[in-house]
């Protein structure tokens, strides 16, 4: 049989695929948050790679690839920062155009960040009818951020709609939002629960931010990355010193410096090492731990990069971690999570920033120009004078909820009902897991939220679908 979907509970509902979970694929749930490409979490079934296309033909299989990062060409002089400039505003302004073609009204994610926010403002720029954008705020402050949304709209005098959440509607929400999980990921419940409030609102087609992170190097570690090849020598002649640290930091307790052990563990600077670190949830130590796996520490993440190293290596510095991302996070995690949990409410999530012309030409920008001097700055000096100080200046929080808050208060019971039938599992040493729920909920600052969030969504996923 050839059986093909874009759900793995279409292909369980044939009834030919045992429903049985890959172990062998859970090393790289439990390191980076979501079962990763070409593995699934059912054995037998194969995820597809992004940009690819298979041909199967007299029993045959070939899979091929249609578009591949850094290929892209361009007539642009990429030493001139304003030539630069001036054609990322036209690329993302026509991207944004693009998506905005529909028979319906077409609303906007507006969190209040740089990217939502760059993303309203074209949107204001070039379409024909007033915009209607939707920001999700809370009691917790440290979490809201509704009043830099609401200045961004009213500058650009959109119809807003700030939609209050508090505990209590995300418990009731939260059952849904595991449900609507096809594959395991400890991200995405926030899409489901912004996603359903705009289309309760009577839009079906919105845009996003989503990815601007990723392309204008908006992450610490895109700078950490850059700062670190500045050593790249002493490095590459201190290998056998940085091992000996390695392995004595490896011992520790802390899974901070369990991850400077792998990166100083590391043959070569090169990404394809450093990237996993800086994504890397669990360490293998605690992955170790946790469970009862025979795991020797490879990943099909780090397969990925390896076979591409090429590719990446050919990049600007920080374009290399941007290509890394696309081919790790993004691809595994934040457009499969924004696309199943959207449809789940029949919204439909268009990605302006993922835009192939767009991305091609920004990969090829040269670090000096896309160095972040501060937060994702060449995109705001793109858009120049589109976005408010207010918006550009202000710490980064990014689209969360406060989960550590509620998993030790109004979910708690929720969770921990979860997490010890997880101890359960004969892939799991049940007495470590509960002694590590235990650490969380006293507020043991090595144990962070996500680490457990794992087992709970998978044991929920689990019992789902009835998997063994």
């Amino acid at each position: 049989f050839l059986l093909f979907a874009s759900e793995i509970r279409s292909i369980l509902a044939a009834g030919i695929v045992k429903k049985e979970l890959d172990r062998s694929a859970l090393p790289d749930y439990c390191s980076f948050q979501s079962f990763v490409f070409p593995s699934s979490p059912i054995a037998g079934i194969k995820q597809l790679e992004a940009g690819s296309y298979i041909t199967v033909k007299e029993g045959q299989l070939e899979m091929s690839s249609y578009w591949e990062l850094g290929k892209g060409e361009t007539d642009i002089n990429l030493k001139d920062p304003a030539a630069v400039k001036k054609n990322i505003r036209e690329l993302l302004t026509r991207s944004i155009a693009q998506r905005l073609i529909s028979d319906v009204p077409v609303g906007a994610f507006l969190s209040g960040g740089i990217d939502s926010s760059a993303v309203v403002a074209l949107m204001s720029s070039v379409s024909s009818v007033q915009v209607s954008t939707f920001n999700i705020s809370f009691k917790e402050e440290e979490f809201d951020e509704s009043k830099f949304a609401e200045l961004v709209a009213k500058k650009y005098h959109t119809n807003h709609n700030s939609i209050r959440y508090s505990q209590h509607v995300l418990l009731d929400e939260l059952e849904n939002a595991l449900h609507a999980i096809d594959s395991p990921s400890a991200d995405g419940i926030n899409t489901y629960v912004v996603s359903k409030a705009i289309k309760a609102s009577g839009i079906t087609v919105a845009l996003s931010g989503v990815g601007g992170d990723e392309l204008f190097a908006g992450y610490p570690f895109f700078k950490s990355y850059l700062d670190m090849q500045k050593f790249r020598n002493v490095y590459d002649a201190t290998g056998f010193l940085r091992k000996a640290v390695s392995s004595f930091l490896i011992k520790s307790s802390s899974p901070r410096h369990q991850r400077v052990a792998a990166l100083m563990g590391a043959s070569k600077m090169g990404i394809e090492s450093m990237y996993p670190e800086f994504r890397r949830i669990l360490t293998p130590a605690n992955i170790k731990k946790l469970t009862h796996m025979n795991w020797d520490g490879e990943s099909n993440l780090g397969q990925t990069l390896n076979r591409k190293k090429d590719m990446l290596r050919d990049l600007p510095l920080l374009s290399q971690v941007s290509a890394a991302e696309y081919l790790g996070y993004t691809q595994n995690t934040l457009l499969k999570d924004t696309d199943q949990m959207s449809m789940a409410v029949s919204l439909e999530v268009r990605e302006p920033f993922f835009d192939h012309e767009l991305v091609e030409f920004v990969l090829q920008v040269p670090d000096e120009i896309k160095n972040p001097i501060y937060p994702k700055s060449l995109l705001v000096e793109s858009l120049k004078p589109m976005l408010p100080d207010e918006i550009v200046f202000r710490k980064k929080q990014g689209f969360l909820f406060p989960w550590k808050i509620w998993m030790k208060n109004d979910i708690k019971m929720f969770c921990e009902k979860l997490i010890h039938k997880m101890a359960e599992r004969d892939f799991i040493n049940g007495a470590e897991l509960k002694r590590y729920w235990n650490r969380f909920l006293q507020g043991d600052p090595k144990v962070n939220w996500t680490e457990l969030w794992l087992f709970i969504v998978l044991e929920y996923w689990m019992e789902e679908n009835s998997v063994n």
